[in-house]
């Protein structure tokens, strides 16, 4: 319905939709309308007009303004925090245009704005009322927290009930729309800690169970914490309310700010490297897109951001990555706030690409080992209100693998402990597999009472130079919780943590139980043990003012001088737990072979390829020490056993790099394994592996050198498989670089700059792009390329994209480039097929692609079981003569797989001498064996998918059971001259 001039359009609820876009925002305001949150309905002339209901004392005032040119549409404002972010819709307007659709005839006609609104005549008078009602709302905020905080406190958690979560969360809510934004976040963390824990205690009484809340037994240190915070938070800002000004870092931490230009410093002359970028979503749904980088100039660390609403992010195009290049010359405004230092650029200054040169300068600039990171550390958390992560770029030349933990080791031996992260552990060994590990950038934190580094960035050394790699999304550095009770004691001891520091912990953490239970309990029977054991570790204060505490006679008036105790208890737990020292040289200590720069507990025993699948599949052992394990086994066999068995020793991802030195000074030998591999219809990590023996011949010297260097440069230019094709080129390079040092390998190192550069347009498309289908389009461009330096892009997709159909070409892409980093991760995948069918589909594919012996396994399971049979057959088929010996041992211990089409198709499709042969060392084991005949017949008909084996199969069978009498003889025989048309086949 049209409108009259200076009127507003009648519209109805099927038009909503037309008006507003975001569907997330409708369905809010929806809500309000429905839940009877709009006060004070009033129209004059084209605007529309309401009162709000929100968490703090007075409502919002919201104002619709429409026009009906060039289209008609509605313009949404709002006093909510909304405003900010210039939305067309908050929640708030939404509603009053739901309420319009709905009810126009509630809306009373005003001679006038309502006073207060926003765009009415009165709201330049309302400003300073407004501001006073905003520290009042702050103050009533803060107070809010204070009693919380000290009926927690006194009273323990035992009574909480659901009704008080609710208004805990209600409460969060309110803080965050009046600014406070710190206490925002914690009283949700804490609400959610205490969902969890009564989600499944006796007095749960229903209730949505929080996100990533943790069922059972509460984390008393994580509440505890988070219970310290919410104290201190409250008691800095009470006395800012009070007139106490503060510091602008603290503004920016605790209340938050919109910061004009003039606010913020200058910053000139900054020559910045970036080397993490990410894209998360946060728990309130803001999209925050960040780089983060290194001044090469002052060694600080700096941030952009683009943090927007989910649904205004949508329509925003995004910042961009810069990736792979060095900003000299930029020049920026900083925000007030902790390192890294957030900023605004003015001026990008001269971009150039990131070279050897940049890559040596952030090498000079990192902070030269543990022992600075972790001071760095311990200086940034004596502000209480930092951030719990301080950024840091340190040297790290070796990476110790202690259990299912790992360590970074500086050139002293000093340790500092990396997270328990499968991941992590999964993308360090991407980085670093022929590499040498010279820095790692991150953040370095507090978890379980460790001091711990989130690497987000590994800066290596290999064949070609320095690199910068990807490690973890900024995002990944987030974390649960502590870790509580004995899984914190086993944390601590696995990561060698002191005895006095396991001491500390466990008296904190008995503290941490202490206020759970609530202070009136505190009492002497209590805090001397724990006082007295303070005095063993020589903390003589700290354990005066723990024994003071029951002498308070108010429960309540102890909170502070015990929120203070277990504060101080922190840092000299972080103290005690800093780093710990790893005998580098030891003999306890071994090299993994594959991996240069990490080193593992040396192993007592060598166990062989199977037992440690096994194990790994169990959880049991690292992939490092895997690795320590395949290389003695593949070192204990002689060459010409290693010659003789191209298949399945070649197709083992894990074996490439004992076999390449094993080969390399064989000669004329190595170079017809090579070609052996090269030429068979196999899986494609035999032939990897028979790139890698070409160039260790080469780099060997000796009369194969020629021969071997010109089947590396056919490879390279003619093998049709992409992953070869680039593995074979980057193994020339490497060979030109080695050879000649100067002008010869400045001009490989300049060729590969002009490639790289592409890469790096292309993955900076891949990380960032807003649609699915340009991320598609640059991954596809990504693996048609065939550079290997690709591979970190890809895997960021396929850990990281929110597209599962990217990540699903991610995989593809991987596998055609031959990462066999990725064997395990998909063969998880692939064993998880009862909880995700689509991405066990993938793997399955993928596993194929790659023909890595240890998938096979995890195929044929997949097989026998009858999952997705022509999928996972196709898989197995692509093998070649590796899977041929394991099929057949399943079909033998399963024959009702033999009369699957797919099993049969499987053989079918492999060399047909290879299927004779197979089968013609079974029937010659069990000649003279009384189940013979009984597998005769099964032979014959997995021979029977070729004429050659069907031949050679039936003329040994008849010689192997000439003269057995009994009725399967007898049937066999008579089915193997069938076979060779002696006997006519029956009907």
């Amino acid at each position: 319905m049209s409108a009259a001039p200076g009127e507003v359009q009648r519209i109805g609820a099927a038009e909503l939709r037309a008006f507003i876009q975001d569907a997330g925002e409708l369905k809010k305001g929806t809500l309000l309308y429905d839940g009877g949150q709009l006060l004070n309905l009033a129209r004059h002339e084209n605007k529309l007009f309401c009162d709000a209901r929100g968490s703090g004392a007075s409502p919002y005032k919201v104002t619709l303004v429409y026009s009906d040119a060039p289209a008609p549409a509605f313009k949404g404002r709002c006093t909510c925090p909304a405003r900010a972010f210039s939305t067309a819709f908050c929640k708030h307007a939404a509603a009053l245009l739901v309420a319009w659709a709905r009810a126009p005839e509630s809306f009373a006609v005003s001679n006038a704005a309502p006073p207060g609104a926003p765009g009415g005549e009165n709201a330049r008078k309302s400003v300073k009322k407004g501001a006073a009602n905003a520290q009042a709302l702050m103050k009533s905020g803060v107070e809010q927290v204070s009693t919380l905080v000290r009926e927690l406190g006194v009273a323990g958690v035992a009574a909480i009930g659901a009704d008080r979560i609710e208004q805990m969360e209600k409460l969060a809510e309110g803080l965050r729309e009046n600014r406070l934004r710190r206490l925002s976040a914690r009283t949700l963390d804490l609400a959610a800690l205490l969902r969890g824990q009564a989600a499944s205690g006796p007095q749960a009484t229903g209730g949505r169970q929080a996100a990533g809340a943790r069922r059972g037994a509460l984390p008393a240190v994580a509440y505890a914490n988070l219970m310290a915070d919410l104290l201190l938070t409250a008691r800095k800002l009470e006395k800012h309310l009070a007139g106490e000004p503060l510091d602008d870092r603290h503004v920016e931490e605790l209340v938050g700010k919109t910061w004009k230009a003039s606010d913020r410093k200058p910053a000139d002359g900054l020559t910045l490297v970036e080397y993490a970028f990410s894209t998360r979503t946060t728990s309130d749904d803001f999209v925050i897109r960040e780089s983060r980088f290194l001044d090469l100039e002052s060694g600080r660390h700096f941030s952009e951001k683009q943090i927007l609403p989910a649904f205004l992010a949508k329509r925003t195009e995004p910042k961009r990555s810069f990736a792979g290049e060095v900003l000299a010359g930029a020049r920026a405004t900083t925000y007030p706030g902790y390192p890294p230092l957030r900023l605004d650029f003015t001026d990008l200054g001269d971009k150039r690409p990131l070279d050897t040169g940049a890559l040596e300068a952030v090498l000079a600039r990192a902070l030269p080992d543990v022992g600075a990171a972790l001071a760095a550390l311990q200086e940034h958390r004596k502000d209480v209100f930092a951030p719990d992560l301080v950024p840091v770029a340190v040297l790290t030349d070796t990476l110790f693998a202690r259990g299912a933990r790992l360590s970074a080791v500086d050139d002293k031996g000093e340790a500092l402990h990396l997270p328990d992260d499968p991941a992590l552990e999964e993308r360090l060994a991407g980085s670093l597999r022929d590499a040498r590990l010279r820095a790692l950038l991150g953040d370095v934190g507090i978890d379980a009472a460790l001091p711990i580094l989130w690497p987000l960035a590994a800066i290596v050394e290999g064949p070609l130079g320095l690199s910068l790699l990807p490690v973890i999304e900024q995002g990944a550095a987030a974390r649960t919780g502590p870790l509580e009770g004995s899984a914190w004691n086993a944390a601590a001891r696995e990561a060698g943590a002191s005895p006095a520091a396991i001491a500390l912990g466990e008296v904190r953490e008995e503290l941490a139980e202490a206020l759970a239970t609530g202070l009136t309990g505190l009492s002497a029977r209590v805090t001397d043990p724990l006082a007295e054991r303070l005095r063993d570790l020589r903390l003589e204060k700290q354990a005066a003012l723990l024994q003071s505490l029951p002498q308070k006679p108010e429960p309540a008036d102890r909170l502070d001088d015990f929120i203070k105790l277990y504060q101080v208890l922190e840092m000299a737990l972080v103290r005690l737990a800093g780093a710990t020292h790893i005998d580098r040289a030891g003999e306890a200590i071994e090299r993994v072979p594959t991996y240069e720069s990490v080193a593992v507990a040396r192993p007592d025993e060598t166990l062989p390829p199977d037992e440690v699948a096994r194990r790994r599949a169990a959880g049991a052992m690292s992939r490092y020490v895997a690795a320590v394990h395949h290389a003695r086994y593949y070192a204990s066999l002689p060459a010409s056993e290693l010659v003789q068995s191209i298949f399945p020793i070649w197709a083992d991802g894990t074996a490439t790099p004992t076999i390449a030195r094993t080969f390399a000074p064989l000669g004329a030998e190595a170079i017809a394994a090579a070609e052996k591999a090269l030429t068979v219809k196999a899986g494609r990590v035999a032939k990897l592996t028979a790139v890698r023996v070409l160039q260790a011949v080469v780099q060997h010297g000796g009369p194969a050198r020629g021969e071997a260097a010109a089947m590396l440069g056919k490879v390279a230019e003619h093998a049709k498989d992409a992953g070869l094709r680039a593995l074979a080129r980057d193994a020339l390079d490497a060979i030109d670089v080695a050879q000649s040092p100067g002008p010869g390998g400045a001009a490989v190192r300049a060729r590969r700059a002009a490639r790289m550069e592409r890469v790096q347009e292309l993955a900076k498309t891949l990380g960032a792009a807003p649609t699915k289908e340009e991320r598609g389009e640059a991954l596809k461009a990504l693996a048609e390329l065939g550079d290997l330096a690709a591979l970190p892009a890809l895997r960021r997709a396929f850990y990281a994209d929110a597209a599962r159909g990217v990540r699903e070409e991610a995989a593809y892409a991987l596998a055609q480039l031959g990462d066999v980093e990725m064997v395990e991760t998909f063969v998880r995948r692939l064993a998880s097929r009862g909880e995700d069918e689509r991405e066990a589909k993938i793997a399955a594919y993928a596993l194929g692609y790659l023909g890595d012996v240890r998938g096979l396994s995890e195929l044929l399971s997949a097989y026998a079981e009858g999952y997705k049979p022509g999928i996972v057959a196709d898989a197995i088929r692509a093998f070649g003569p590796v899977a041929l010996a394991p099929l057949v041992d399943l079909i033998e211990a399963q024959p009702e797989l033999a009369k699957r089409a797919a099993a049969l198709d499987a053989l079918k499709k492999m060399d047909d001498a290879a299927v004779a042969s197979c089968l013609l060392e079974r029937i010659e084991a069990r000649r003279g064996g009384a189940d013979l005949a009984e597998k005769a017949q099964l032979y014959l008909k997995l021979a029977d998918v070729h004429p050659h084996s069907r031949r050679e199969v039936a003329t040994a069978i008849m010689a192997a059971l000439a003269g057995v009498d009994g009725k399967e003889a007898h049937a066999a025989v008579k089915a193997a001259q069938r076979a060779l048309g002696v006997v006519k086949r029956s009907k």
